[in-house]
């Protein structure tokens, strides 16, 4: 009966705040989304799906239709670490353009962020996607709000038919949010691909750094049982978590569910639908 009384689940919540503070900044962290990267352990860098909105803009070239989805996460369990993400992307001529919403925490700390993104094929093989970012940070009225813009851009190539390398880049200039505490929004990059070893069967490996913490680690594997189900594992370091999930297709319609599991703090699950128009 883990969370049967209030002072248990605020007693939960401290610990879990307590772990984040060691792998959080002063706020607007890279937040991925999609329940199909996190069940890959969140190695999403070359996936091409409407996620790359978040993952990697430079992704978002494998979009043909105007395309919409919704994420929802809820870390630890605990509705306080509460994640939305919401996306649409639209092909316009030779390019592909995306707008994206995402919403993290609770009363006290709460992290909105409005993005506009642009994806251009350069090349046959070599896609680059740039976003512009606009965070609202809403904290406890000792510390005052935080509003600030920022950029993320990507690139994405087709080595062949087979392999997928990409590279993404979140707020390269590791910019100061506020000048009274010093406060800096993190910087991250991260470099990966995919490996589709037959049709059926798909690798993905990626590392990431964040200029302020330890090299991570992710990989992930997705297998098509059939064509309107695919399975799905993953894992990843700093911190050590085992991730899965399934994904169900039907028509125009994706739904994919995933679970993430830390040894202490227990299971992270995940939600997404996506649509295509």
């Amino acid at each position: 009966m883990l969370y049967s009384n209030k002072s248990t689940r605020v007693i939960i919540l401290i610990l879990c705040l307590l772990f984040l503070i060691k792998y959080c900044n002063a706020g607007g962290e890279l937040r991925l989304a999609g329940a199909r990267s996190a069940s890959m352990g969140n190695s999403s860098i070359a996936l091409t799906d409407i996620w790359a909105a978040f993952n990697n803009q430079a992704a978002l070239t494998g979009i043909a239709s105007p395309t919409a989805g919704l994420f929802i996460e809820n870390r630890f369990m605990l509705k306080e670490l509460g994640y939305m993400a919401a996306a649409y992307t639209y092909p316009y001529k030779s390019g592909i353009i995306a707008a994206n919403f995402s919403q993290f925490g609770f009363e006290a700390w709460k992290e909105n962020k409005v993005a506009l993104s642009y994806t251009n094929s350069l090349y046959d093989h070599l896609a680059l996607g740039v976003q512009l970012d606009y965070i609202m940070i809403h904290r406890d009225e000792n510390f005052g709000d935080l509003h600030y813009i920022t950029f993320e851009f990507g690139i994405l190539s087709k080595i062949n038919k087979q392999v997928t390398l990409g590279a993404h880049f979140y707020n390269p200039l590791n910019r100061e949010i506020s000048k009274t505490t010093n406060e800096r929004s993190p910087s991250v990059l991260r470099l990966g691909g995919a490996y589709n070893v037959t049709k059926e069967f798909l690798l993905t490996a990626e590392v990431e750094k964040d200029i302020q913490q330890k090299v991570g680690f992710k990989c992930g594997m997705e297998y098509k049982l059939i064509p309107a189900l695919h399975v799905r594992a993953g894992i990843c370091s700093n911190p050590s978590t085992f991730c899965f999930g399934v994904g169900i297709f039907y028509r125009k319609l994706t739904m994919d569910f995933s679970s993430c599991y830390h040894q202490i703090l227990g299971f992270t699950p995940q939600t997404s639908l996506t649509i295509t128009f």
